[in-house]
């Protein structure tokens, strides 16, 4: 049985159910293919900054540009030219499949298609985008939330894909509707916990996707936030200079390292420079309390 999706502007075919997608009837042209196999002998593999479930993924490469990513051992994934994902594993607990599945492993396949990637979140702000990025635990998603809390649309959580253009008219490609956000900020920014489930990576993470705001067309990118410790009662820096953006954009990269050697390194910081071109980046400190942070949305709302 095949089943049938829309994410990050692709027209998805897959063998698994993979919630929280919403299923929806066959399209005229598939863009990517999901589908489950055995995959061939293993190349040589290294590690990665990936990690789900508590398992540190592994990653390979060949001559030919296949992408392996593997969680052993529970499951493995081989991304072919940016439209096929093989998927191996004996599991067959849906969500568990689609934890895996919807996030580096999908990844993989928009590294090939060309996209512009980062680990980061975004949301709509008028009717332009902005990105945050920071280390883990920064406070991304809950920033988001904040926003999203307010009625703004959500574009993406936990990796941002861009679609660049030579003219400087680059735009957030939506991911799928979902926001992953701790039980502490689901509290403390009065959002509505009985609208959530709990996410299989931890009993106090929560998935909002059914009632959140979601945005389902592209949307020009106006700028980006790097999230520093939060402090009272938070503010903006000025922009960081542009000859500085590249190498900052390097550390929020979402996909195995391994990729950013040779002519992957060289494209990823072409596009990083033509990015800085046109797209501010600040360091931004959001405030330290929620009530505070409730205002600080409704500041940059107003700016937006």
């Amino acid at each position: 049985m095949s089943y049938y999706y829309r994410a990050y502007g692709l027209s998805i075919v897959s063998d698994f159910l993979l919630p929280p997608l919403p299923a929806g009837p066959p399209a005229t042209v598939t863009d990517l293919t999901i589908r489950r196999g055995q995959l061939p002998a293993r190349p040589s593999f290294v590690g990665s900054k990936a990690y789900r479930a508590g398992i540190n993924a592994q990653f390979a490469q060949t001559e030919q540009g296949d992408l392996w990513l593997d969680w052993p051992p529970l499951i493995s994934f081989m991304a072919l030219n940016g439209n096929e994902l093989i998927v191996d594993t004996t599991q067959t607990d849906d969500q568990v499949i689609s934890l895996f599945t919807l996030s580096e492993a999908l990844g993989l396949i928009l590294f090939q298609k060309g996209y512009f990637l980062l680990h980061g979140s975004a949301v709509r702000i008028g009717n332009e985008g902005v990105v945050f990025l920071g280390e883990p635990g920064a406070g991304k998603s809950t920033t988001v939330a904040a926003f999203a809390g307010k009625g703004s649309r959500v574009i993406s959580d936990d990796m941002v894909c861009i679609r660049l253009s030579m003219t400087g008219d680059h735009q957030l490609i939506p991911a799928f509707s979902q926001l992953k956000i701790w039980e502490s900020s689901v509290i403390g920014l009065q959002l509505q916990q009985e609208s959530m489930t709990p996410v299989r990576e931890g009993m106090d993470k929560y998935s909002w996707h059914e009632s959140i705001a979601f945005e389902e067309k592209a949307v020009p990118l106006k700028q980006i936030f790097v999230l520093l410790p939060p402090n009272e009662p938070g503010r903006v820096d000025s922009p960081l200079p542009s000859s500085q953006v590249p190498v900052e954009l390097l550390h929020h990269f979402p996909l195995p390292d391994a990729l950013l050697t040779g002519k992957g390194l060289k494209d990823y910081f072409e596009k990083s420079v033509a990015l800085a071109r046109t797209t501010p980046l600040f360091r931004m400190s959001r405030p330290a309390d929620f009530a505070a942070l409730h205002t600080f949305v409704d500041q940059l709302n107003a700016i937006g």
